[in-house]
């Protein structure tokens, strides 16, 4: 083989090297809810917030006490209005903090905080009680779901797609019905350099990228999905998970909810 030989098939090994590293982050599968119903477990936090990183590190280590999508979807939504007070949380949504208002007021209160856990949209206050959370999802998973969600994804470096529906079974609230889907990424860490964190290195999981929705009920109970998310160069797409889950708009009620983690491979 002569040097030039030599030199194309190396180029051509090199190529065909790289085009197996891009197709590692691509693929495709299905996701469906569980035959009984499962909730959403949310929490609102912030880099700017002392008395978040415990929480933070007691949420992230659910799935290693066996809180898993078929019992509850974990979701961290960091809120923007510490951002003001000496670090600007890189994670922190406008939207997040809109979300935990309506949380709030849901239930007649102006208070936010943070940290702040939610279970099946209510405030749940007995964090790090993993007897009373166990107890509480097990009488939830007891129960029938009251929506079905099946949708197929379909991944790559930069994009999300998914395709599915969902099926609200019985008068589970009509037009109060609400679909959201959430793209999440996990081992994600922080060097804190202002605000009350300062010096500290942060660990988070299950945090919310994009939230889009709320989709709303069609006709018939159903609901087809079809939509698109950038997966934006500062995420990895080997840590991104995407949930789906339907809830009722005024009582903040979870009628089911499912999770993929990590997205599809090839």
């Amino acid at each position: 083989m002569t040097n030039r030989n030599v030199r194309v098939a190396a180029a051509i090994l090199t190529l065909a090297g790289c085009g197996s590293v891009i197709d590692a982050t691509a693929g495709e599968c299905h996701l469906e809810s569980p035959a009984h119903r499962a909730t959403v477990i949310e929490l609102y936090t912030s880099e700017g917030c002392n008395s978040c990183p415990p929480v933070d590190r007691w949420f992230g280590g659910l799935a290693k006490e066996g809180i898993s999508p078929e019992t509850a979807v974990l979701l961290a939504f960091h809120v923007d209005y510490w951002n003001q007070l000496g670090w600007p949380d890189r994670f922190s949504r406008s939207e997040f903090s809109e979300r935990q208002r309506d949380v709030a007021a849901r239930h007649g209160s102006g208070v936010i905080y943070t940290p702040q856990l939610t279970l099946d949209g209510r405030d749940f206050r007995q964090r790090y009680n993993l007897d009373t959370l166990r107890g509480k999802l097990a009488a939830i998973n007891h129960e029938k779901p009251q929506a079905r969600i099946r949708a197929d994804l379909f991944s790559s470096a930069t994009e999300l797609r998914i395709s599915g529906e969902v099926e609200v079974l019985g008068d589970s609230g009509g037009k109060r019905v609400q679909i959201w889907i959430a793209a999440f990424e996990n081992a994600l860490s922080s060097r804190v350099t202002a605000g009350e964190n300062a010096g500290s290195r942060l660990d988070h999981d299950y945090v919310v990228r994009e939230l889009a929705g709320p989709f709303s009920l069609g006709a018939g109970n159903h609901t087809p999905l079809e939509h698109r998310m950038k997966l934006h160069s500062d995420w990895n797409a080997q840590r991104m998970g995407v949930a789906i889950f339907v809830e009722r708009s005024d009582t903040g009620e979870i009628l089911q909810a499912t999770a993929k983690y990590p997205l599809c491979s090839s």
